[in-house]
């Protein structure tokens, strides 16, 4: 998968919506998957230890599931938050860094 491909913020709403759990709210992981694709994925893809890696990975959580706000229309349940960063974490198998 090349880097423009992984840019493409459908690819990863089509990922975030084959959990029933999250798909009945549409804008909200609409904004959740453009956050992700703005501000978490660069990170991603930029460092090269596994400490940072899993820090960019409990950031995104952390955001998931915060309270929705004015600015933030949506908002994950724990659950909901694990299983949709397990979906995007499939896409990563190829690309985690070692220790």
């Amino acid at each position: 998968m090349t880097e423009d491909e992984l840019f493409d913020q459908s690819f990863w709403m089509n990922l975030a919506t084959k959990a029933p759990e999250i798909s009945s709210d549409l804008e909200g992981l609409e904004h959740l998957v453009e956050r992700f694709v703005g501000q978490y994925l660069p990170v991603l893809l930029r460092v090269s230890k596994k400490d940072d890696f899993d820090h960019a990975w409990l950031a995104y959580w952390s955001y998931l599931v915060a309270p929705r706000t004015n600015r933030k229309p949506g908002s994950l349940s724990s659950r909901a938050a694990d299983n949709l960063i397990a979906e995007f974490q499939s896409v990563f198998s190829q690309r985690e860094p070692e220790s």
